[in-house]
């Protein structure tokens, strides 16, 4: 493909995990490259989600309508694998699954693994993702493009989530938002509310997100069920989500492995306290006691909450330098200038 300053118009076919109720994160990172490719001027469609009352598509049949200059997969697993044997230009986002669990265990790891090395380009968040990716699949060297996810500004009127469930204004309220999945690593923080409330203080937990993982949704909740003020929520829309955020005073993190967390992006861009578990991917958003707390285990997890429940205006202070860092690294015409880049090389 031409040089990115050389290109008129591209027509993109993107491709995100479904059913989008369940995977939002994907979704809208998707819903976000559509929506900066289309204000650049390129033609783009998007494959895998289906509004209600809407005809799934066949993918043969959608390329063959649209005649892509390149089709754009995001997850390997859950998207890539359909592309592989296509001929025309395809390139495949990492997600944090497809790096931290897809790609190393079960049947299917070895096809996540051959979708790397047939892709023309591999987008991946961060510089530590593509190391890794580069050590377990050697034939990517070469062929990896580094795109950081952008974050926007977040709707934050609307649902007052304290109001709502009748937690008053002085409790310490701590946000753990994610799928239900055992990488995501909430049953982590299942003690943390009473260690708090042994401590002094008066908090409460929300765990929210989809049920990606039945058998780990439900042993969730059963261990949730023996503690006080832990309450696990559905998925909440992204268009809610902002005023969800601010409503928190901690967000927390617990994932074993991670990628690049919009939870946590979306939460610095508000200037909200993060505490979240040192992975790699986390270590690229976080610096730790400069912008939020990193934690090893389940007891350095309770003492930072704890540091910032106790220092409130050190809390603010970390939120406001991750905002503006945010802002500064993460800007969204930075990552269609990335992507364009990616397709131009594919």
């Amino acid at each position: 493909m031409p040089d990115p300053a050389e290109i008129c118009t591209v027509k993109v076919l993107l491709m995100t995990p479904s059913p989008t109720d369940l995977y939002r994160g994907p979704a809208a990172t998707v819903q976000r490259y559509r929506a900066g490719l289309q204000r650049r001027g390129h033609l783009c469609e998007l494959f895998g989600s289906t509004g209600e009352g809407g005809i799934k598509q066949s993918l043969e049949g959608t390329i063959g309508r649209f005649k892509p200059d390149i089709v754009h997969a995001h997850d390997a697993f859950r998207t890539g694998l359909q592309l592989l044997g296509l001929h025309s230009p395809w390139v495949v986002s990492v997600s944090g699954e497809d790096l931290n669990v897809d790609m190393v265990e079960g049947p299917h790891a070895p096809l996540v693994c051959e979708v790397y090395r047939r892709a023309n380009r591999v987008l991946v968040p961060s510089p530590s993702s593509a190391a890794l990716l580069e050590e377990r699949v050697p034939e990517t060297v070469g062929c990896i493009d580094i795109v950081p996810r952008a974050v926007t500004n977040m709707q934050t009127g609307g649902t007052d989530l304290r109001r709502s469930l009748g937690i008053p204004r002085h409790r310490v309220l701590i946000l753990l938002a994610g799928g239900l999945r055992p990488v995501k690593g909430q049953h982590r923080a299942i003690s943390l509310v009473r260690i708090l409330r042994n401590a002094g203080v008066d908090a409460e937990m929300i765990i929210v997100g989809p049920e990606q993982d039945a058998e780990y949704a439900q042993g969730l909740k059963d261990l949730a069920a023996e503690e006080s003020r832990i309450r696990i929520l559905p998925a909440i829309s992204h268009e809610r989500m902002g005023a969800i955020l601010m409503d928190a005073d901690i967000v927390l993190n617990t994932s074993l492995d991670e990628g690049m967390s919009p939870i946590i992006l979306e939460a610095g861009m508000l200037g909200r306290p993060v505490v979240a578990s040192d992975t790699a991917g986390n270590r690229e958003l976080v610096r730790h006691k400069e912008t939020g707390l990193l934690f090893d285990d389940e007891e350095t997890m309770s003492k930072c909450v704890l540091a910032l429940v106790r220092k409130r205006s050190a809390a603010g202070a970390m939120g406001v330098r991750m905002r503006e860092e945010i802002k500064r690294r993460f800007d969204p015409e930075m990552e269609i200038d990335r992507l364009l880049s990616a397709y131009a090389a594919a």
